[in-house]
């Protein structure tokens, strides 16, 4: 076996993961979600650096005792557990679930971290994970598919639990972030396959790297498709939400758009302040996400004290129920809130025709219905 070769890749490892904590440190704000997405980092980083001090021993770089040899392997097989149950505490916080905070749960998911640990130590004695023979060389034991088995038992039930959550969440961007978080199984998964039919490639470092840098890029992506004061999808992710929508359907006749204003906002932006004016924006969010609660509708914010969403109705009569559900969730938003201006919406919707050979057009469709229904109410005030 190469053990040079074994080195390289886990201190490149090391490196990428590295790469990624330090990018979190500076953004650091002390979330829970955060910390435990930071221990998996270091955790991971932990194993590879043992298993580089692992291969220098094996590759006899330097003469060390078989003690450290032991120790090292501890090492590894401890923090590779750990570092499925730290990522198993951040996807389940991601998910919303009462797993962290629910003692006893946590107590059950620390069970295979006990079992490896007693392992380990066992291993000291009778070789049930691995033993260092008397020339200071490393074995497998009988149970070190136990290991393995444990170590991936993390990532597979945060995988499945993930993508259930993903299929039954209306929230849209929910839904693309849990079924990113169920893709982190994959390439622990390959690789692994890859390293037990050739075992003399050192495979297994190589897809926790892959998987974290995938869950990274691919959530950092998806913050930038989000409004950061509405919480709602901007305009950019609309645009493509849209355009997969009329380019990938072939019948688009149940697609309906809703355009939305804020009734008067400059004039609660000049008397009340720019910070309230938010805060107008933020109630107007929640109610569009309180009214689709119950459906996949796709909300964004399209600018300003404009937002749009897009939703799958029957007809006109559903759309008209989808206005009176937004207007009636922003009153009773504003009525717990204590709200004391007038906060509304105007509406405007519109369908999808095969006429319409933009999207451009299929906005502003919905943007003429909306300028009646502004105008429509200008004349009544």
């Amino acid at each position: 076996m190469d053990y040079t070769w074994i080195i390289e890749i886990d201190i490149f490892c090391s490196i990428i993961l590295s790469i990624l904590l330090y990018s979190l440190l500076k953004n650091y704000d002390r979330q829970t979600k955060q910390r435990c997405y930071m221990k998996a980092l270091i955790t991971g980083i932990i194993s590879f650096i043992a298993e580089i001090n692992w291969a220098l021993i094996e590759g006899k770089f330097f003469p060390e005792p078989r003690i450290i040899n032991y120790l090292t392997n501890a090492v590894y097989y401890i923090s590779s557990i750990m570092m499925g149950y730290n990522w198993l505490c951040y996807v389940e916080i991601s998910l919303d679930s009462p797993f962290y905070k629910n003692k006893i749960l946590r107590g059950i998911a620390r069970i295979p971290i006990l079992m490896v640990i007693a392992g380990v130590i066992a291993s000291y004695f009778n070789g049930i994970f691995f033993y260092i023979d008397e020339n200071n060389v490393y074995h497998r034991g009988n149970l070190i598919f136990l290991h393995t088995f444990l170590c991936h038992l993390f990532t597979l039930v945060t995988s499945i639990h993930s993508l259930i959550k993903s299929f039954k969440t209306k929230i849209y961007l929910k839904a693309v972030e849990y079924r990113i978080l169920s893709m982190f199984l994959i390439f622990p998964l390959i690789i692994g396959i890859i390293q037990i039919i050739v075992p003399s490639i050192p495979t297994v470092s190589i897809g926790i790297t892959l998987a974290f840098l995938f869950v990274y890029i691919d959530l950092q992506n998806l913050l930038i498709s989000v409004d950061t004061l509405s919480g709602l999808n901007n305009r950019n992710q609309l645009i493509r939400y849209l355009g997969g929508r009329i380019r990938n359907d072939f019948e688009n006749e149940n697609l309906y758009l809703f355009m939305l204003d804020v009734n008067k906002f400059k004039s609660i932006n000049d008397t009340y302040g720019h910070v309230e004016g938010d805060a107008a924006l933020v109630r107007c969010s929640e109610a569009l996400k309180l009214a689709s609660k119950h459906e996949k509708n796709f909300i964004g914010r399209y600018g300003g004290d404009e937002f749009i969403i897009i939703a799958d109705l029957k007809n006109d009569e559903e759309a008209e129920s989808v206005c009176t559900k937004m207007k009636d969730a922003l009153a009773q938003i504003c009525e717990e809130d204590k709200v004391s201006y007038d906060l509304s919406l105007s509406i405007g919707y519109a369908r999808y025709e095969k006429s319409m050979k933009s999207i451009q057009a299929f906005i502003a469709a919905a943007d003429q219905k909306l300028y009646e229904a502004k105008k429509r109410r200008d004349l009544k005030d």
